[in-house]
């Protein structure tokens, strides 16, 4: 009967701690979804990769231009003979090295997408633990298409609150650029008189 007595003691405590608890979960593909900055990048990306595209087409057209007259001159050439022109192998080399500059930006466009979006994802985690602490939440939970949450109480569901106050802190920080963007323009106008 004293064991029966300490396990409820025990039960009871810990349930007790367990009532104190604060729990909640984020849908995170929403948070990403609706996230102004994230939809800022993406289309910052975008625009990028329309104007690469735009020049690497540009380039496309004036190789196939220079090319053409170049074909229509050392074409009855022998394979042995065209590789030792050097007008053909100057042409070569001038376009392989243009192609090594646009392999390279490519790789620098993707390697700036990629710093930034863990930049996103660090600021996104930071922001939930912050809400969380400044929130009393003991734990905040993952909800994705993985399958890390499957059902979450909607009361517990603090996804929009997330969304709208990472949004506001965002924006804010946007306004603040824009105003000391305006402010160094004009005083740089002011300089200038």
């Amino acid at each position: 009967m004293k064991k029966f007595i300490a396990l409820a003691v025990i039960l009871i405590g810990a349930a007790s701690c367990q009532e104190s608890q604060k729990v909640a979960f984020v849908d995170s593909e929403k948070v990403y979804e609706e996230y102004q900055e994230k939809i800022d990048i993406e289309a910052e990306i975008t625009k990028k990769q329309e104007d690469f595209k735009k020049k690497t087409d540009s380039l496309g057209m004036a190789y196939q231009m220079e090319a053409a007259p170049m074909q229509a001159k050392f074409g009855k050439l022998s394979q042995q003979q065209q590789q030792s022109n050097p007008e053909i192998v100057a042409f070569g080399q001038k376009w392989q090295m243009i192609e090594s500059q646009i392999k390279a930006q490519e790789q620098s466009m993707q390697d700036e997408l990629q710093k930034k979006l863990q930049e996103l994802d660090t600021n996104v985690e930071e922001f939930i633990a912050a809400h969380a602490k400044k929130n009393n939440y003991s734990f905040v939970l993952g909800k994705n298409k993985s399958g890390g949450l499957i059902y979450g109480n909607e009361a517990s569901d603090i996804t929009e609150t997330v969304i709208k106050e990472l949004n506001e802190q965002y924006n804010s920080k946007e306004v603040v650029k824009s105003t000391n963007s305006e402010t160094s323009t004009k005083t740089d106008e002011s300089i200038k008189e």
